[in-house]
Formats: C-alpha cells, sequence, structure tokens
C-alpha cells in the first residue's frame, strides 16, 4: 500500500509541470495575440485607429451665415435681410436636460414668447427633464417595459419611450406661463452638443438685452446675438424672387438629404421657391466651421476655428427695375380702360415679355393677372411663366418653317388662298372672308395677311394629301405623325418645349394628347394648343436670332461683397445658353424674316400689323393673333371672345428686343389694345436704351 501511494504522489508531482506547461502556453497565446493586435493598430492600421480617436475626441460644428442679396440690373436691391438682435443657446456636451429646463424657466423672466406650439411629446419632454421626476416614472413601469424575456434592460430609447406614454393627461396639464417655458425648453432641447441655434421669441428690447447680459451666471448657454430675416421688398418683381425657409423650419423635408449631402445642417435657411430656390448655393453663405477638441473626461480643451464665415454671393438680375415698372404702368393702362368699356370683363388679364434675342436675357416679364367679373388686378410677373393661352395666328411663322422641313413647300411658294371646304364641316377661310374671292399669295403675303388658307394647306401636305374640295381628311397613324411634325417644328421655337429659363416650376404648355383631325388643322393656324407668354417671346426671338434658339437668363451674373456689405465685383457671368438651331435654310429664314417685317411695313391690301409701326420710333417686325376663344360668366353664361396676341422685335435690321403681349378673352373683337401696348413698350425700351 505504501509503495502505491508513492506512486500516486509521484505521478500528482508529474502533473504540475505539464499543468505550468499549458499555463504559460496560454500566457504566451494572449501576449502573441496582443502583440499581432498592437500591431495591427499601430502600424498596418495606424491611420484608420487615429482618425477613429481623433472623432472620439473632437466634434466640429459649424454655423450659417448671412444670406447673399439679389438686385436688379442698375444695382437696386430687391430683397434685404433685417438684422436684429435675438436670443442664442449653445448647449454644452455635459448640460443634462434638468438643467436647461431650469434655463428656460429662468430666461422667461426676461423675455417674452407669444408664438407658443408645444405638442404632447413636447410637454413629456419637460416632465421627465427632472431626474428625480424621471426615476420615479420608471420606478412604476411594469417590469415588462424595463427589462426583456432573459431580464436583460431594455435599451434607453425603448424604456423612456414607454415612460413617455404612462404619463396622463393630469401630470401634461400646464399653464400658459409654463407652456411658454415649455417652448423655450424645446428648442433648446432640439439642439445637437456644442451646437447653437437662436431661440424663437418676440422682438428684444434694449432693456431686455441688458437685463440677459446681467443675469448671465442664471443663464447657462444663453447669450445675445445678432441675426437676420430674409424680407422681399415691395417691387413689381415680387412674385418671382421666392421664398426662404426660417431657421425652425430649416431644410425642406423633401429637399433634406439633398442638402445635407452638400454639408447644410438641419436648420438652415434655404430657398424654396424661384430665384431664391434657383441660385441657391449662390446666395447659401460659406459656413463657420469650428474644431472642438475634447479631454479624456470630456471637457473642452480647445475651440479652433477652421473656416471663416462668408457672406452669400450676390445676383444681379438682367431686369431693370424702371422698364419693369414702366412695361407695368403700359399694361395697367390699356387692360383698364378695356374693363371700363366691358371688354376685359371676363379676361385672365394681360402680360408681357421683353426679351433680348442675341443673349437671352430677360429685360421684362410684367403681367397682370384679373379674377372674371371683378373690376380689380393684380401683379402677377410670375404669371408669364406659369400661365398658358391660346396664341393664335402668332404661331404661322412656324407652320410656315414645318413647311420647309418637311417638303410641303419650298422657298417664297405661291399657294391659292381660297375657302377650304372638308366633307361635312363649315369652311374655313382667312380673317377676311370669302367675299374677295381667291386669289394666290407667297409665303411671305401669307405672314403679312396671316391666311388661314395658306396653313390648312400646310397641314394638308403634312397628312399627305392635297387639297380639294369637299376632300376627307386622313387620320389615324397619319394623323399622329403630322401632328408630331408639327410640334417638332414649334418646339424648335420654343413653343410647347421648356425655354430653359432660370427659374423652377415654368409651364411647357399644355398640348392635349387626345385630339382630331380638325384639331391638327386649327393648330396650324395657332387654335388648339396652349403656350406661356415667355413661350412666345422665346418664339420670336428665334426668329429675330436668325434661327438660333436661346434660352432666357434672369441673372445678369453673380457679383461678390463689399466691406459693408453691398453689391461688390462680377465674379461669374452668366453665359449665353444655345438651346438648338432652327432646321431650315438661311434663305428660308429669310423669307421668314421678311413676312414679319410686312406685317408691320407692307402695303398690301390686307395687311395686319400697320397699327403697330404707326408712331413707333424704329422699324418693328411682328406678327399679329387673334385667336376665336369661349369664356364662361360668373351666371354660366358662354360669351364668345377673343386673344388678341403680338409677338414682336426692333429694329428689325438689327433685333435688340423681343416681345410677347398676350391679352386673353376679350369681347371686344376687332380690339387694337395688343398693338398700341406693343409699340409703346418698344416705344420705352429705345428712350430709355436707345438702339440706333
Amino acid at each position: 500500500m505504501k509503495k502505491k501511494n508513492h506512486q500516486s504522489t509521484g505521478n500528482a508531482r508529474n502533473m504540475i509541470p505539464i499543468r505550468l506547461n499549458i499555463l504559460f502556453g496560454v500566457v504566451i497565446l494572449l501576449f502573441t495575440v496582443l502583440i499581432v493586435r498592437l500591431a495591427d493598430m499601430q502600424i498596418v492600421n495606424h491611420d484608420f485607429y487615429s482618425n477613429k480617436l481623433a472623432t472620439a475626441s473632437q466634434k466640429v460644428v459649424t454655423k450659417s451665415s448671412v444670406r447673399g442679396l439679389i438686385y436688379d440690373a442698375k444695382g437696386k436691391p430687391l430683397v434685404e435681410n433685417q438684422i436684429q438682435q435675438v436670443v442664442s443657446f449653445t448647449r454644452s456636451n455635459k448640460m443634462t436636460a434638468e438643467e436647461m429646463k431650469q434655463v428656460a424657466k429662468n430666461l422667461l423672466q426676461w423675455v417674452t414668447v407669444s408664438d407658443v406650439s408645444v405638442s404632447d411629446r413636447d410637454k413629456a419632454d419637460y416632465y421627465l427633464a427632472d431626474q428625480a421626476v424621471y426615476q420615479e416614472v420608471l420606478n412604476k413601469l411594469p417590469k415588462e417595459q424595463r427589462f426583456d424575456a432573459d431580464g436583460n434592460y431594455l435599451s434607453e430609447s425603448e424604456i423612456y419611450t414607454n415612460a413617455v406614454a404612462s404619463l396622463t393627461p393630469e401630470q401634461l396639464n400646464y399653464s400658459d406661463e409654463e407652456l411658454k417655458a415649455i417652448e423655450l425648453f424645446t428648442q433648446m432641447n432640439a439642439a445637437s452638443y456644442f451646437e447653437t441655434v437662436n431661440l424663437v421669441t418676440d422682438s428684444l428690447t434694449a432693456e431686455q438685452v441688458a437685463l440677459i447680459v446681467a443675469n448671465s451666471d442664471q443663464l447657462e448657454g444663453i447669450s445675445t446675438t445678432n441675426n437676420w430675416q430674409r424680407s422681399i421688398l415691395d417691387t413689381s418683381l415680387s412674385s418671382i424672387i421666392g421664398t426662404v425657409t426660417s431657421e425652425q423650419a430649416g431644410l425642406p423635408a423633401e429637399d433634406a438629404d439633398y442638402y445635407l449631402s452638400k454639408g447644410y445642417s438641419a436648420n438652415d435657411r434655404v430657398g424654396t421657391a424661384y430665384l431664391e430656390k434657383q441660385y441657391e448655393e449662390v446666395l447659401q453663405g460659406q459656413r463657420e466651421k469650428k474644431e472642438i477638441n475634447l479631454d479624456r473626461n470630456g471637457n473642452v480643451e480647445s475651440i479652433e476655428t477652421i473656416q471663416e464665415g462668408q457672406q452669400g454671393n450676390n445676383i444681379k438680375l438682367t431686369i431693370d427695375l424702371a422698364f419693369q415698372d414702366g412695361v407695368n404702368a403700359i399694361l395697367k393702362k390699356y387692360f383698364e380702360s378695356e374693363l371700363s368699356t366691358g371688354s376685359a370683363l371676363y379676361s385672365e388679364g394681360v402680360y408681357a415679355v421683353a426679351l433680348n434675342p442675341s443673349t437671352g436675357a430677360v429685360l421684362a416679364m410684367s403681367g397682370y393677372s384679373h379674377e372674371k367679373g371683378s373690376s380689380t388686378i393684380t401683379e402677377d410677373a410670375l404669371g408669364t411663366i406659369t400661365s398658358v393661352f391660346t396664341p393664335g395666328s402668332i404661331v404661322k411663322g412656324a407652320t410656315i418653317s414645318s413647311g420647309w422641313e418637311n417638303g410641303v413647300i419650298s422657298g417664297n411658294q405661291v399657294q391659292l388662298d381660297e375657302p377650304i371646304y372638308f366633307a361635312g364641316s363649315a369652311p374655313i377661310t382667312s380673317w377676311y372672308g370669302a367675299s374677295y374671292g381667291s386669289f394666290n399669295i407667297d409665303a411671305t403675303q401669307a405672314l403679312e395677311y396671316s391666311s388661314n388658307a395658306y396653313m390648312v394647306k400646310i397641314a394638308l401636305g403634312l397628312l399627305g394629301q392635297t387639297y380639294s374640295a369637299n376632300m376627307y381628311l386622313n387620320d389615324g397613324e397619319s394623323l399622329t405623325n403630322a401632328m408630331t411634325k408639327l410640334r417638332s417644328t414649334f418646339a424648335e421655337y420654343g413653343l410647347g418645349a421648356p425655354t430653359g429659363i432660370d427659374l423652377p416650376l415654368e409651364s411647357t404648355g399644355f398640348l392635349p394628347d387626345e385630339y382630331s383631325t380638325a384639331n391638327f388643322i386649327t393648330n396650324a393656324f395657332g387654335q388648339f394648343d396652349n403656350y406661356t407668354p415667355m413661350q412666345m417671346a422665346q418664339y420670336v426671338s428665334t426668329v429675330a436670332n436668325k434661327g438660333t434658339r436661346i434660352s432666357p437668363h434672369l441673372v445678369e451674373g453673380i457679383y461678390g461683397n463689399t466691406d459693408q456689405g453691398g453689391l461688390g465685383d462680377l465674379i461669374e457671368p452668366v453665359s449665353v445658353k444655345e438651346l438648338n438651331q432652327v432646321n431650315i435654310s438661311e434663305d428660308e429664314m429669310a423669307i421668314l424674316r421678311q413676312g414679319f417685317y410686312q406685317v408691320v411695313n407692307g402695303n398690301g391690301q390686307f395687311n395686319t400689323g400697320s397699327a403697330i409701326g404707326q408712331g413707333a420710333s424704329v422699324t418693328i417686325s411682328a406678327k399679329t393673333g387673334t385667336a376665336e376663344t369661349y369664356t364662361t360668366t360668373p351666371s354660366g353664361e358662354v360669351v364668345t371672345a377673343v386673344n388678341t396676341n403680338v409677338v414682336a422685335y426692333a429694329p428689325s435690321d438689327n433685333p435688340q428686343i423681343a416681345v410677347s403681349v398676350v391679352l386673353p378673352n376679350l369681347t371686344n373683337q376687332s380690339s387694337m389694345t395688343t398693338k398700341t401696348i406693343m409699340r409703346e413698350i418698344i416705344n420705352l425700351y429705345q428712350s430709355m436704351y436707345p438702339m440706333n
């Protein structure tokens, strides 16, 4: 037995080194892993972990700068940034909700808050801001609202959500004064660490500012600062300026992702419409960026400015407000005259667009909208790109162009102007009717006289047909192809196509998908598709520019700032943007321009535009248009009316201005008002900017 025990003891002693060896092996293995890990962190992936450490100890905060301004062509401001003193709050990384709640209560002693809009969730956050209250609410939560099935704590956000849901209406029943404190607290609580936000209060008085400064020891994170509020000045261009969001609204939800990807902050003010939106990234100032360095305990170690804030750049328009106002005065004068006679009682208003045909610069975009049956009108410059109208005969130049483009006519081809009879329908005649019989006219005369018959024969050619009395018209695929060809040519001039103007939300016209052969025929002389006044102006500009279609633009250039914050030096001009060339020859374009010239200056017996040139200070080329329409009175009565439109350019031999005038639904079918308006607009421009 003793021998056996001795052997057992020996075996046990032999086991000790083995265990020690295993232990040492494990230790060595762990050290090896540690060394490999350290090598990975310090050598292989040094940059990654350095950046990660830096991220943990650094935070970059941004602050928006003052927005750039918008000026007219002469440097007159169209908007302003109204500077006002406001209360700002900077949230530290160690400030608790309970501390913010107390600051909000204290601040309410020295500011007034009239605009209060708090939700039930805002009230709940305010109620739970007190740590003791929050703990008491947590203690009353059922176990399953704090722990999962395995007995582990739920996430803090889940527990907090359950705490909010457990609150009763009685617990959230606050007085009006307490609601004001909640409003302030909510704004403060929305700020992220180290972010500075401007609190919405009533306008501060000098006394309130002094009291806030004097009681700063009770107002952690609170200070007063200058802030700006965007204001659109009351001008005839107000409607095209657009709007800017408030700090509280911040980025529009539909564009938030885009702006955030561009480095914007959630509470940045941005343009939401028209010029403010189109030129947002120009007008938005350079953000101030500060790098905040923290020590291991989360205390601020240093603050370094890594990018200075800079006011946004300015934009200067191509429109001289004085000329714009002059055009407005002309439109207003003549529309009110038509109203006084009752002719314009059911008209939608009056509009005019003036462009520089060679550059696309918008010289004026004026308009007045009118509610049917009323005696008042409202400025509506925006209507020049958003409202559509039946153009009438002004499109006939584009119809002739389509005839050339598709081989229906050639050169200054002569055709018989005669009443057009289709099987089963009333005859189509030119405005001078059938009483003058049939006679031959060429393309230039077709424009001068505004012949419907000439245009119908071109339309028939697009259908693959030749006119004969009482004929039937092709439809089906032939009709589709013909309308496609006609509209395609119209689009080359900008009719029914985007003009490319530097404003969002322009209408591209109304071109119905469903149409008949009758609609196609009447479209050839402007009695089906509808276009904006801007499109009509681009059309005549393209003729003036010998077939080159230029995109209209409102902004002349981007400018910096002076030391005083005014309009500085030119940074970048807006370049001319050519969209397309009309697909006809130089000779054919010359014929077209000759036709436009003869409309005003020809001596034919059926000349349609001589009134435009009577008293004109420069030579004008034009095309008139009278579209037969119907309008409904407030009582439901259908009244026959006309759209009286004119497009023109001047001087004829060296065009420097191209204009469209649109006056829809006049009951006086012989009105000469649009012709007078056109002449006065061109004379006004000549008086301000001599063209010869």
